[in-house]
């Protein structure tokens, strides 16, 4: 380009002044207030105050976690004399903070402080070494979350903002197509045919698409019939610029930032200006959208911009290229042609060539063209020498097609310089974070720069990377967790420009940014801040290590991290520092990344054998000599480690294997040598332990085997088992459970194929009697002692065979005898007995209740209530809940329905049952051993459970009853009972 006069700045100079002011922070931070400043309607009150509550939680949250890390981050040093107490200040602080952000850390973190919190409760306020281990792991690991978490909420509130924005738009869509409505009626906007399709077009997209409308100098169809308006002989250029935008946005939407070019809607330069970006802002604030609108009035062109984001409360009008004197860039494009045609002149005659031959190329025509522009350059330099300026006069430059070429091409690069850095803006700022997009620009500014001087391309360059850190700032302010990522992602974006310095700036400003993020001390230096990275690497940054390796690499920096080594040697470091604790966490990490670096695993080794973990150091050096079996050292230490461990027959084989790989080892000879001694001492006191154990083992063999034999016997004595199924009904009488059980039982041969069979009664205590009666109360304690019962009443077969006689009413051998008063059934046992030589009786009042409920506590042993399926009684007349049932008006015989957990059956109905007892009234002043109740002048006697004359409520198993003992009824029978200490039949 020609050079300025002297005092003023080229033209190009002014575009890139013009253009810093229109995207200069000051002016982009006050438009960006007001933009984005939502009207207070109804909807949006309520929004943003839902929206605000939910911010402000989270910036509490991001302030806790902020302690949080900035408490993880402290040095932990403990000395060895002050070890414990160190421990155990540390862990009551992380306690307390944790307690008082209670719901702040997460399940797994709180679990992991709690577990090292009981490990110290139940060391009785001891904390060991182990526990050191375990709590600067938990230090790092909290140093990790809080990172994470910050991260996590900053991305949460974005989504927050995006989501309400995406919600107005919807709901002020309507609004809009009112707007564009009215528009279209008066004819008062420029895109009104296709600006409803736009609103209506699909709501659900994310990102939203940007919408560009172009309406370049002149139009060739205008409705208004005004579209060739533009200043004379400016050209035609609104093909050319829909051509050259096109396949500028169409970079953009190849790379996932969708941007929407309607070429041709701009439908007529009578709508201009401000006016007309007012106009369309409102029929379109729903949409995200981009004006380009370029001017020529006069020697004068004009670049403006209309520019909102989505449901913006105002929008963005600039004009960052005003005021460009059109006719001069032509003159300026001329001339370049000229001087340039000129220079190849001069050299082609100064190689000894004719000027003939070099002007006969191009013809008359051309040559005369170059030498009248020539003539008015040199015109123009005699203005400039005189203090004249030139553009006074007239200057008839011959302008070619190829200026007005270069002229339209600058004019389109100046429209993508635009567009693209306010198309940056929306995909980096204005959308959502799950869709955010780097800027895209910096990759395309060295094709779009190609034919500009290289000081100007520099200014321009300048201007976008400015606006791109103020962007980047301003994400900063709500999501400082993510800038170091953030600036590392600008840099890589930078590094297609030619000058790497851009870049190399950002990188720095990332590595900055992510020492600030963890509480670390910035240095002055971009030497000591690499080194101040290099030193906090940790595993969880190796996809930021790698990125930044790459970046690098690409702006020329020889220097590259490895968060291998930068573990691995700050662990080797805080060995050094005695910080074992804190260095096995480093090691940790290498050997995650490693698990063969040999030299790791030895280290870490040596690191747990200070504090004391002598199992892990074994566990560390075993894996080094599978690496390298050949070490002295690491055979020595890991010996040294069974020493500690006293496993001294392992300790000498590891010394003698050191000894064998190098004679002249330190002290390894002495301490195999006290291994020795003290393995061969702990054989002899083995031995005499293991002979011990066997004595005792033998002991405690013949002491089963008695106890076995003992069990046997006991188990003979109760007799001999039996099996049935144990029924369990509801309050409805239904069955809901059906049961195994067992019980033992003997038989006494009472003649001709007739047997008595008496089942074993654990003894135990049991609540005697119930609510439901007076005569049942009060319930008291009863202990009875085992003894055995007959497994039925006592049936009519049976007492044929000891009588002689049958009194029943309903026969049959297995049916219960009845028609027996209670002085009867006394002889009955008396004769038994004297016939077997066992003492037979009838049961006492306790011992038939405790038989009868076997251990239940409901009102039957079947449950709550019966049925004439469980017993026979009048079914006409049920209890509580169970519906009516048979009535059988006779007895059954016995074992005709279900036994309850002794075996025992027909406990409840069929025939009432006589006891030994005397009749009370009450319970007051009974036995509680289970023994019968004697005393008394009342020579009634008790009988019990019920019988198939009387109702289910008299068959329960607390039910009482009496009767004469000289009494008989066809519903009365017995059933008897044995000592436990009974010899077996």
């Amino acid at each position: 380009m020609t050079k300025a006069l002297p005092g003023k700045k080229g033209w190009l100079a002014q575009v890139g002044d013009f253009a810093k002011a229109a995207f200069m922070p000051a002016v982009y931070n006050t438009d960006r207030i007001s933009e984005t400043h939502i009207e207070n309607t109804g909807r949006t009150i309520q929004a943003n105050k839902e929206i605000e509550a939910s911010r402000q939680e989270l910036r509490q949250k991001e302030l806790v976690l902020q302690e949080f890390q900035r408490q993880a981050n402290l040095t932990f040093q403990a000395e060895e004399g002050n070890l414990n107490r160190s421990l155990q200040s540390e862990l009551a602080r992380l306690n307390r903070e944790s307690q008082t952000q209670e719901g702040m850390l997460n399940r797994q973190m709180q679990e992991q402080l709690a577990k090292i919190n009981r490990d110290f409760q139940a060391n009785e306020g001891k904390l060991n070494r182990e526990h050191q281990i375990q709590l600067e792991i938990f230090r790092g690991e909290l140093q990790k979350w809080c990172i994470e978490q910050q991260k996590e909420l900053q991305l949460h509130l974005k989504n927050l903002d995006a989501q309400l924005a995406r919600e107005l738009r919807i709901y002020d869509r309507q609004s809009s197509i009112e707007a564009i409505q009215e528009q279209k009626r008066q004819n008062n906007s420029p895109i009104w045919l296709i600006a409803q399709d736009i609103v209506n077009s699909n709501p659900a997209q994310n990102p939203i698409p940007l919408r560009v409308f172009l309406s370049p100098p002149s139009l060739q169809f205008d409705r208004s019939g005004d579209g060739n308006d533009a200043a004379k002989g400016f050209p035609d250029m609104e093909k050319f610029l829909g051509i050259y935008l096109q396949q500028f946005f169409e970079k953009y939407s190849a790379q996932g930032r969708p941007i929407e070019f309607l070429s041709g809607a701009w439908t007529s330069k009578f709508f201009h200006s401000q006016a007309a970006t007012k106009t369309m802002f409102n029929g379109l604030k729903t949409e995200p959208t981009l004006i380009l609108e370029s001017v020529a009035e006069g020697d004068i062109f004009n670049l403006n911009f209309g520019y909102w984001g989505l449901n913006w409360a105002t929008y963005r009008y600039k004009s960052p290229i005003p005021m460009l004197p059109w006719r001069e860039v032509l003159f300026d494009f001329a001339k370049d042609r000229a001087l340039q045609w000129q220079a190849q002149r001069q050299a082609y005659i100064a190689q000894g060539n004719s000027a003939e031959k070099f002007d006969k190329v191009l013809g008359n025509e051309a040559v005369n063209s170059f030498l009248h522009n020539l003539e008015i350059i040199d015109n123009e330099r005699m203005c400039e020498a005189m203090g004249i300026d030139p553009t006074d006069s007239p200057r008839p430059y011959s302008i070619h097609k190829k200026d007005y070429e270069r002229f339209q091409q600058f004019i389109g690069v100046c429209h993508c310089l635009i567009a693209g850095l306010l198309a940056d803006e929306y995909f980096l700022i204005h959308v959502s974070s799950d869709v955010r997009q780097r800027p895209l620009l910096p990759q395309l500014l060295p094709d779009l720069l190609q034919d500009m001087p290289k000081e100007e391309q520099e200014q321009l360059v300048e201007i976008a990377i400015n606006f791109y850190e103020m962007l980047y700032n301003i994400i900063g302010e709500s999501e400082s967790a993510w800038i170091p990522e953030l600036k590392l992602d600008l840099a890589e974006g930078l590094l297609n420009l030619p000058d790497k310095r851009w870049a190399a700036t950002q990188i720095f400003e990332s590595v900055k940014a992510w020492l600030k993020l963890r509480g670390l001390s910035v240095p002055e230096t971009n030497k000591e801040i690499l080194d101040a990275l290099d030193v906090a690497l940790t595993i969880d940054d190796l996809k930021y290590a790698g990125k930044l390796n790459s970046c690098l690499v690409a702006v020329g920096k020889t220097r590259q991290f490895s968060v291998i080594e930068s573990c691995y040697n700050r662990a080797i470091g805080r060995c050094k520092q005695e910080n074992y604790a804190a260095a096995i966490v480093d090691f940790n990490q290498v050997l995650q990344l490693n698990p063969n670096f040999a030299k790791a695993n030895f280290n870490r080794g040596l690191a747990y054998a200070k504090l004391e973990q002598y199992r892990a150091a074994i566990e560390d050096y075993t894996q080094y000599l599978r690496l390298d079996p050949n070490n002295a050292d690491t055979w020595n230490n890991r010996g040294n480690a069974y020493y500690k461990l006293r496993e001294y027959e392992q300790a000498i084989s590891d010394y003698n294997q050191a000894l064998n790989l190098n004679p002249n080892l330190s002290s390894v000879a002495h301490n195999r040598d006290v291994a020795q001694g003290v393995w061969d001492e702990k054989k002899w006191l083995r031995q005499q332990e293991v002979e011990k154990q066997q004595l005792q083992a033998e002991q405690e063999r013949q002491r089963k085997l008695e106890a076995e034999q003992q069990r046997r016997a006991e188990e003979e004595s109760k007799g001999k088992e039996f099996q049935f199924e144990i029924v369990t009904v509801n309050n409805r009488g239904q069955e809901v459970s059906r049961k195994p059980g067992k019980s033992y039982q003997k038989v006494a041969d009472l003649g001709n194929g007739v047997n008595l069979e008496m089942v074993y009664i654990p003894g135990g205590s049991f609540q005697m009697g119930s609510s439901e009666s007076s005569s049942e109360q009060p319930v008291h304690p009863v202990t009875v002692q085992p003894f055995y019962l007959g497994k039925y009443p006592i049936t009519q077969a049976q007492w044929e065979a000891v009588m002689g006689n049958n009194p029943s009413r309903f026969k049959g051998a297995k049916r219960p005898v009845e028609q027996v008063i209670w002085d009867e059934a006394v002889k009955f046992c008396q004769k038994l007995s004297e016939n077997t030589g066992k003492t037979y009786r009838l049961p006492a009042e306790a011992e038939w209740e405790y038989a009868c409920r076997a251990g239940t506590t409901t009102p039957f042993y079947f449950g709550d209530t019966i049925t004439p399926d469980l017993v026979n009684y009048d079914g006409n007349n049920p209890y509580g809940s169970a519906p009516k049932g048979l009535y059988r008006e006779q007895t059954t015989d016995v074992g005709s329905f279900p036994p309850n957990s002794f075996g025992l059956y027909d406990m409840h109905g069929n025939v009432w049952e006589w006891c030994s007892d005397k009749w009370h009234g009450n319970y007051s002043g009974a036995p509680t051993d289970g023994s019968s109740w004697e005393t008394g002048t009342d020579n009634n006697r008790v009988q019990r459970g019920g019988s198939w004359y009387g109702n289910a409520v008299n068959c329960r198993s607390a039910n009482r009853s009496y009767y004469s003992a000289g009494d008989r009824w066809r519903d009365r029978g017995f059933r008897v009972a044995v000592a436990s200490i009974s010899s077996s039949s």
